[in-house]
């Protein structure tokens, strides 16, 4: 029975080529234990220091083999390493082993154990005019037996692409001096957390910025470094980046003292601390964490402007100084959702902290350039910049 259904199928097949034109050469496909899935569509974003291809793909071994990455391509299927061709110790930086144990001993992040995956966090530098589209990413793996060839190549899969425009948002503060800690880069905290909620994997802070702001000397903080009043951004009003409706509050949670351990049990409910998160017309959710208590006016469901006030920089939640954690997702939650991009309409750039050991030691920084206008674009990692 099995034989004559698929001789069955042959005769379909043939009786189908002679109607629409036989294929001249098959499509050609390889066998190898990597699967490969990208978790969100790539997005282009420019930012204070160029264009941005960002997007994550899972690579998992399917096999009980380890399998060690050579190489990584993208680029179309006429031009394979058009884009990229990652290997070496940027090979290395590129990936990430979620729950992987830390330290000295472990093999190297470019093998890929039997039965365990790893993620390459993709944030490549594009060229002004470089255009985005038929991506496909590729990988090579060095030989696992003897008699293999010195490389074996994976068949390319396709990475989707979203053509749509990052959100255009206006300022979540006022004033000038506020650095974009753990900002867009394929190496802060934001963009290296993977979150399981509910049962998906996703990066909820993709592109979310910690706003910091600096004393007038360049100081993220003057005085006592223990008492929050002694840095700026404390108390300073946090503002709504658009017209929307309130689609959750979050208040009553303490402030921490800076540098020490968070006064309250950190769970998926007190991660933000006081929060404020807002439904945007366009069908994005912006959201506000680490507010002070007792700071919030706006309730669920109330209508709120652009500029309005929403809350108070704070330092509650999982947070060790005050700063104003801002970010913009899919879903109305600060972790069961998927980070999207998003831009400012106007802000100056006024550098870039280099240094952020010393800066958090209590060092000056001190600007390197003339204030420069800049529109329609996210602050990269660090960036100092004026609303």
């Amino acid at each position: 029975m099995a034989r004559r259904r698929f001789a069955q199928v042959l005769v379909l097949s043939g009786l189908l080529a002679a109607a629409f034109g036989a294929r001249a050469q098959p499509d050609v496909h390889s066998i190898t234990p990597l699967d490969i899935r990208i978790l969100r569509p790539a997005s282009v974003v420019p930012a204070t220091n160029g264009r941005h291809l960002v997007f994550e793909a899972l690579i998992s071994n399917f096999s009980p083999v380890p399998l060690t990455l050579s190489a990584v391509r993208l680029g179309t299927a006429a031009q394979p390493a058009a884009l990229a061709r990652i290997e070496g110790t940027a090979l290395a930086d590129l990936l990430s082993r979620p729950g992987r144990p830390a330290g000295e001993g472990q093999p190297p992040v470019t093998l890929i154990q039997g039965n365990t995956f790893a993620t390459a966090l993709f944030d490549l530098p594009l060229g002004g005019d470089t255009q985005v589209a038929d991506l496909q990413l590729a990988l090579t793996i060095a030989p696992f037996k003897p008699g293999l060839p010195d490389t074996t190549l994976n068949t390319a899969v396709a990475v989707p692409v979203d053509g749509s425009q990052p959100l255009v948002v206006s300022a979540p503060v006022a004033g000038t001096g506020w650095v974009a800690f753990n900002g867009l880069s394929a190496t802060s905290i934001h963009r290296t957390t993977l979150m399981v909620v509910d049962g998906q994997a996703r990066v909820p802070e993709r592109y979310a910025i910690d706003f910091m702001k600096l004393t007038g000397d360049g100081r993220e903080f003057s005085g006592d470094q223990a008492r929050n009043e002694s840095w700026p951004g404390y108390g300073q009003a946090v503002l709504a980046v658009a017209d929307g409706v309130v689609e959750s509050v979050r208040d009553g949670l303490p402030d921490n003292v800076p540098g020490q351990p968070p006064a309250q049990k950190v769970t998926l409910d007190t991660i933000a601390g006081n929060q404020v998160i807002l439904r945007l017309k366009a069908g994005a959710y912006a959201a506000y964490a680490h507010l002070i208590p007792g700071s919030i006016p706006v309730r669920p469901g109330q209508a709120v402007h652009q500029g309005q006030v929403l809350g108070r920089l704070g330092n509650s939640g999982q947070s060790d100084a005050p700063h104003l954690h801002f970010q913009m997702g899919d879903r109305g939650h600060i972790a069961a959702a998927d980070g999207l991009p998003f831009v400012f309409d106007a802000f100056a750039l006024l550098g870039v902290v280099a240094d952020t050991a010393a800066a958090d030691a209590g060092g000056a920084w001190t600007p390197s350039q003339a204030p420069q206008p800049r529109h329609g674009q996210l602050p990269a990692e660090n960036a100092v910049i004026g609303f």
